[in-house]
């Protein structure tokens, strides 16, 4: 089961650079959507698991409960915790 959310989290990974959209959360100026990084999805899986980086659905909490990764951070959660977070804190998006 948790490696069937995984081969959907790579798909809607895959789905999102191929449509070059991003969060809403990240900064909108083309410099910091240039500057943003892609992570293939067994590097997101390794980092989350290990907690190493913060696995965030980028779309509103109602449609991300549905879509919720084990593990993973509804948005106003993040949002709630945001300004506590440092800034080294690495964040992953789906």
């Amino acid at each position: 089961m948790a490696k069937t959310k995984w081969v959907v989290l790579a798909i809607v990974l895959s789905l999102l650079v191929t449509v070059g959209l991003y969060s809403p959360l990240m900064a909108s100026s083309t410099k910091a959507v240039a500057e943003t990084n892609r992570i293939n999805p067994d590097e997101a899986m390794k980092k989350s698991e290990a907690g190493e980086a913060l696995l965030v659905c980028s779309y509103a909490d109602d449609k991300c409960k549905t879509m919720l990764f084990e593990g993973a951070l509804l948005r106003s959660e993040f949002e709630s915790k945001l300004a506590t977070l440092p800034k080294t804190q690495e964040i992953i998006f789906y």
